[in-house]
């Protein structure tokens, strides 16, 4: 669903002013809305693969196994998939074609819809295609039975075929197209992806690439058959086709058995081995050679990825330039005493196993990872070791096989790039980070632009897409208008985390992007703002009871950036004005979801949704607008409040997010303690949910006054051991039972604090089997406001039902509104 605005309108800003045009005049002439975008890797394709993986052969076990041990809370074959992941976003953003060779993110769930299923129907002139290869079951090629479609293209969409997944679990979903190639295809093949925020549209160029699954984007589906992908045939190539094969929502669970049963396992923490052979299985044409030599599982995942990759290219179209092969590993040594980034060549032992620029390209990844993390210092938890000149690596005794050309990789250049050291204590402990794992994946992409800058004549734009803003704040001053604010992001000379930021940060923004969700998963392109120095935006026409939700990326010629946070609004105009601040910042290893082992154990899971996913305005304001219909909803960062730049004064209550936010990125600073407690004699009402607020604040006192006098609890104990909560008799949560942690769109708190009321405070929940204090209230008199602190976070409470039946009792405890 496309976000509405009257009558059917989007906007087009330059800085702050507001100009209404129609959609085809605002955006299409430069970057057309709802699409991939366009930036410096437009045009490229990245064969893209994370080393290893389980697989049915382990060692002395004959059954699924890791090819690496548990060692310091990670897996290799696991850490290799997430951080492929990671680069995989910093692709799309930049506009390249992402060739996936294991599975991109996290979803189990699946559903392949291939173009002779009922669920895929015809519009428009369509006729059967032939040829040698194609995805299809049995039957498929027979007579009457067409292996794939075909449309000519059109300057103008006159033909399309729509992929209608029934989709059992709302979530959100990587989407593949698998299509064969030859050299009548499209440039610019058009899939548009129905996603639950609207339209969004990749183009594919499957003259270069295909046979394969190709990554179109990763979207959020609502359960049932709303959502869909088209294949279109509008196209800028005249005179070719567009072909209809197969569309993968979702990657599933392992289900091929080698002789000792299925895995079981998401099928893309197996090696990519399966991942190709469960596809090539199903079609035609895939010999086993494309994929694997006849050895053990183990040893056939080595040449896997070039082997199909090759498979996948059609080299007769463009040059290599246009194209490269990219791999994950971490590394090992004895004793584990080393560390850092390596990026891996051939050609010592001999000279036919080198790639023609394999050298130059693991320098360059290799140097850009390496000197980008160490400008970083002061960062992370621990500083990136510095390789100096050393950081590149040949072995005399072998040949990566994984990057060998003599798999036929004269097409493409090809490296593995070793991220650090698994089995030293600081670089595993790095390598669980996930803003280690941003920056290394930053630092890859940035080395890639620099890359294909040189070897293509210097075609390739090496403007680097920008970092993404801060402080973004929405607010409805007036009926069916939102304001959006934000700052700028830091880039190279700007002050950042109290330390100079420089090129690894990225480039300048020269513009910005609204986009808006109706649910807060789902986005669609709202708006462009064509000025880089614009700090703020205003929106119209927006419907003034609907609650929607808006996040601002900064683009460039390199694309666009990471979005920045979530933010909500409903922008009435009138009623009761309440706020949600969002001061949960942190994201680090702690938030890491774990997962079991095969070989036992718990090994940490890196996933780009797995912790902070900066999103926690969605359950929370969704909870209000819902307890609250009548409430003008506004959000904003806490540090946009920190610097005064957001007034509390005006709203009757505020409801503040701290997640697991903990000492090392201060819970509420100084300044916001004394705005807090200003707000709070001055009648105003507070919520404050976290799980470390009371371990910061009380016990480590960096607010122990103010945790007691102004938030009226006392730290008692740093972890519940509890994931349920219930309401005290008579208190404002009578009879609620609620669960946290378990929330499938949220983290889970490892840690709730245990609370004690103090100064006139009252317990409202306890924690399931006892009696410590999960939440406490306090009821001013002669004019103070009234507080309610809960000591787990509130967004992670399981199910929209329960959080909004809390949200009812909080509310009418502020009494903001009235009773329903």
């Amino acid at each position: 669903m496309r976000l509405q605005t009257a009558p059917r309108l989007r906007n087009l800003l330059a800085a702050a002013t507001v100009l209404l045009l129609p959609i085809a005049v605002a955006l299409r002439a430069a970057t057309p809305p709802g699409s991939q975008p366009h930036g410096g890797l437009a045009g490229k394709i990245v064969y893209l693969h994370g080393g290893h993986g389980y697989t049915a052969d382990a060692p002395g076990r004959g059954d699924w196994g890791s090819q690496r041990p548990l060692l310091l809370g990670m897996i290799e074959d696991l850490g290799n998939k997430d951080q492929m992941d990671f680069l995989a976003d910093y692709l799309w953003r930049s506009g390249a074609t992402i060739a996936a060779l294991r599975p991109v993110g996290h979803q189990p769930n699946e559903v392949v819809l291939d173009n002779a299923d009922p669920a895929v129907t015809f519009h428009g002139d369509w006729s059967d295609g032939a040829g040698p290869i194609w995805f299809g079951g049995a039957g498929e090629g027979d007579p009457g039975v067409a292996p794939f479609r075909i449309a000519q293209t059109s300057p103008q969409e006159t033909a399309y075929a729509r992929y209608r997944p029934k989709i059992a679990e709302a979530g959100f979903y990587p989407v593949y197209c698998w299509t064969p190639v030859g050299d009548d295809r499209a440039a610019d093949q058009l899939y548009r992806i129905h996603h639950a925020g609207g339209d969004t549209e990749v183009a594919v160029n499957h003259r270069r690439v295909g046979a394969g699954t190709v990554y179109l984007g990763t979207f959020y589906f609502e359960a049932g058959d709303g959502g869909y992908v088209d294949v279109s045939n509008r196209s800028d190539d005249a005179g070719k086709i567009v072909v209809a094969d197969m569309i993968r929502f979702g990657n599933g669970r392992g289900d091929i058995d080698r002789g000792g049963g299925v895995s079981g396992l998401n099928r893309e923490d197996e090696a990519g081995l399966y991942w190709v052979q469960w596809h090539a299985d199903r079609a035609h044409g895939v010999p086993t050679t494309t994929y694997r030599e006849l050895k053990s599982d183990r040893d056939a995942t080595i040449s896997l990825a070039p082997r199909y990759a090759r498979f996948m290219n059609r080299a007769q179209d463009g040059a290599p330039s246009d194209r490269v092969f990219i791999s994950f590993h971490s590394n090992a040594s004895e004793g584990g005493a080393q560390r850092g980034v390596l990026g891996l060549y051939n050609g010592n032992g001999r000279a036919s196993a080198t790639t023609p620029n394999q050298f130059r390209l693991a320098e360059l990844l290799a140097r850009e990872v390496n000197d980008d993390l160490v400008a970083q210092a002061g960062r992370f938890e621990h500083d990136w070791f510095d390789r100096g000149k050393n950081v590149t690596l040949d072995r005399t005794d072998l040949e990566f096989g994984e990057i060998n050309n003599e798999y036929g990789l004269d097409e493409f250049d090809a490296t593995i790039i070793e991220t650090g050291f698994h089995d030293n204590r600081q670089d595993a402990e790095m390598l669980r980070d996930p803003r280690v794992r941003d920056a290394l994946a930053r630092a890859t992409y940035q080395g890639l632009l620099k890359y294909f800058a040189e070897v293509d004549g210097g075609n390739t734009n090496a403007t680097a897409l920008p970092p993404a803003p801060t402080g973004l704040c929405a607010a409805g001053l007036a009926a069916g208008e939102v304001t959006l604010s934000w700052a700028p992001p830091a880039t190279s000379g700007s002050d950042t985390h109290g330390a100079k930021s420089a090129a690894w940060a990225g480039g300048p923004p020269t513009g910005y992007r609204v986009y808006a969700s109706p649910n807060g998963y789902g986005f669609d392109v709202e708006a462009d703002v064509r000025d880089g120095a614009a700090t703020a935006c205003t929106l119209a026409g927006l419907e003034p009871n609907r609650l929607t939700f808006f996040y601002v990326v900064a683009t460039n010629a390199g694309g666009e950036s990471s979005r920045s946070h979530v933010v909500a609004c409903v922008p009435r105009g009138k009623g009761p004005r309440v706020l949600v601040v969002d001061g949960f910042d942190r994201n680090d290893r702690t938030l890491n979801p774990t997962q079991k082992a095969l070989q036992g154990g718990d090994v940490e899971r890196v996933w780009p949704r797995g912790g902070n996913t900066q999103d926690y305005v969605v359950p929370t304001a969704a909870a209000l607008h819902a307890a609250g219909p009548d409430l003008a909803i506004d959000s904003a960062s806490d540090d946009s409040v920190a610097s005064g730049s957001l007034r509390l004064e005006g709203y009757a209550a505020a409801f503040w997010i701290l997640g697991a936010e903990s000492s090392d990125d201060q819970t509420l600073s100084e300044e916001l303690q004394a705005r807090l407690k200003q707000f709070l004699e001055q009648g105003g009402r507070l919520m404050v949910s976290g799980s470390e607020a009371a371990w910061d604040l009380d016990h480590l006192d960096h607010g122990r006054n103010f945790f007691r006098e102004t938030l009226h609890a006392q730290y008692v104990a740093d972890d519940a051991q509890s994931s349920e909560a219930k309401g005290v008799a008579d208190s404002i949560f009578s009879g609620l039972e609620l669960r946290f942690g378990a929330n499938p769109l949220a983290y889970s708190p490892k840690s709730p604090d245990v609370l004690r009321p103090v100064a006139g405070g009252e317990l409202a929940l306890t924690y399931a089997g006892g009696q410590a204090g999960a939440g406490v209230t306090f009821n001013g008199t002669a004019g103070d406001g009234k507080v309610v602190l809960l000591g787990f976070p509130f967004e992670t409470i399981a199910g929209a039902d329960d959080r909004q039946a809390a949200m009812e009792r909080v509310l009418r405890f502020f009494a903001v509104f009235g009773d329903r």
